[in-house]
């Protein structure tokens, strides 16, 4: 949405009234941020020291909403994009709002994994009776790579818990392409079900001469991962590491 436009609640609130509720003071127009005071205090959703992000005093602003359950209350996501900051490294404010009577601001954290940072599509995933999770994505990309990492978030009792970040890496160079692509799908399980989380690589030559340089096998892999609720530990433990090992066979190839 535009930062003007009115919430779907209606009553006359916009989304500037949400958004200020996080960044006291910000102005918007025409997609571009002024006058916000510096957020200070939101932790990342990853963990780690919270750190100084080094907004400009204006720049380009992304806003998304998406409408979810948490503990079978209806609230809403904001997600919060200033893209590079003066650190050349993202910043993504995902926010969570009551938004039934006067607007209530419930939880805030810092979900940047790269400089651009949104939902994926579909957003919210159906994870119980009640609740939701919420996926988004973190690119960025230079002339022969593009990277993503995608953060699985779950919304329970209010707060936002990372259940996982994922990433992923696709490629060319002389003689191929290859790509990484990630499906998220609810499974069985109660009472939080089963989240299946695959990534799907695809591998084909091109017509380059590469003067006999060796290039990878052409075809396709999968690599899934289910995550199961785990009552006792009262969290999401994926069933193996193969998304891990993905991780780090990516890093071998920056």
């Amino acid at each position: 949405p535009e930062a003007a436009e009115a919430q779907p609640s209606g009553e006359g609130r916009t989304y500037l009234d949400l958004l200020q509720l996080v960044v006291p003071g910000i102005a918007v127009s025409g997609g571009t941020y002024s006058e916000g005071r510096q957020p200070t205090g939101i932790r990342h959703l990853q963990g780690g020291d919270e750190a100084d992000v080094g907004l400009a005093p204006t720049g380009p602003l992304g806003l998304s909403a998406v409408l979810l359950r948490s503990g079978g209350m209806e609230r809403m996501a904001l997600l919060v994009d200033f893209g590079m900051t003066e650190y050349s490294v993202g910043y993504a404010i995902l926010a969570l709002f009551d938004i039934e009577g006067e607007p209530g601001l419930l939880d805030v954290a810092d979900i940047s994994s790269d400089r651009w940072t949104s939902f994926m599509d579909p957003a919210r995933l159906s994870v119980g009776a009640g609740d939701d999770l919420l996926v988004t994505r973190s690119t960025h990309h230079n002339s022969s790579q593009g990277y993503a990492t995608a953060s699985l978030i779950l919304a329970r009792n209010d707060r936002f818990e990372l259940v996982d970040a994922i990433s992923m890496l696709s490629d060319k160079d002389c003689g191929f392409e290859r790509s990484q692509d990630l499906t998220i799908e609810q499974g069985a399980g109660e009472p939080l079900a089963d989240i299946v989380a695959t990534v799907t690589e695809q591998t084909t030559l091109t017509d380059d001469d590469c003067g006999g340089r060796a290039v990878p096998d052409p075809g396709s892999r999968t690599i899934a991962v289910t995550y199961r609720w785990d009552a006792a530990a009262q969290r999401y433990v994926p069933d193996s590491d193969a998304l891990a090992q993905l991780a780090r066979e990516n890093e071998e190839r920056f």
